[in-house]
């Protein structure tokens, strides 16, 4: 049987303190790191399944200095931010 997942959409949820992080940056910034997790979120990283189909956690620095960690549910199709660190945070 084929796997569909490579062409599953995600949604993307945000945890309140991935939020506060957002909301306490410029404009502009937010708007860089938004892009930044979009086009990480959008690509193929979702599309790999951990064994057993159990919820997949992992950690990343965006370009822009945030890091980023995250949880992946592919039964119910979601991707959590959990935690949001800005560069000087996540040195």
């Amino acid at each position: 049987m084929p796997s569909l997942w490579g062409a599953m959409a995600f949604r993307v949820q945000l945890m309140p303190q991935t939020v506060q992080v957002l909301s306490c940056c410029q404009a502009t910034v937010r708007e860089r790191v938004l892009h930044e997790l979009g086009a990480v979120f959008s690509g193929p990283m979702l599309g790999i399944r951990s064994p057993g189909g159990q919820e997949r956690c992992d950690a990343f620095l965006l370009p822009s200095g945030f890091r980023v960690r995250y949880a992946v549910d592919h039964e119910h199709g979601l991707a959590h931010l959990l935690e949001l660190q800005g560069p000087e945070e996540a040195s």
